[in-house]
């Protein structure tokens, strides 16, 4: 039977990986309707600044999160392979 620590480590990484998805998404959302949109005035070319810069902030935290997603995966597999190895007859 496989370890729970490791099936966990797994589970975690797949729900972080959805959420960056979900991260990188909003402002891509924000971003396309901002992109539509025939407008004009003062602060236009400021708003689709702060925009630009969110999708951008957004995509690195999206990416912060992936590499931890990562990082769990590698220790699930550290801990896969020390399972393997201890299981292994001498």
């Amino acid at each position: 039977m496989a370890d729970p620590a490791i099936h966990e480590l797994r589970e975690r990484a797949s729900k972080l990986r959805a959420f960056a998805e979900h991260v990188q998404e909003l402002p891509d959302r924000v971003h396309t309707e901002a992109a539509r949109m025939d407008w004009s005035g003062p602060l236009t070319d400021r708003v689709r600044s702060e925009i630009g810069t969110w999708k951008t902030r957004c995509g690195d935290v999206a990416d912060r999160i992936r590499e931890e997603a990562d990082r769990l995966d590698e220790e699930a597999n550290r801990l896969t392979q020390r399972a393997a190895s201890e299981n292994m007859p001498r």
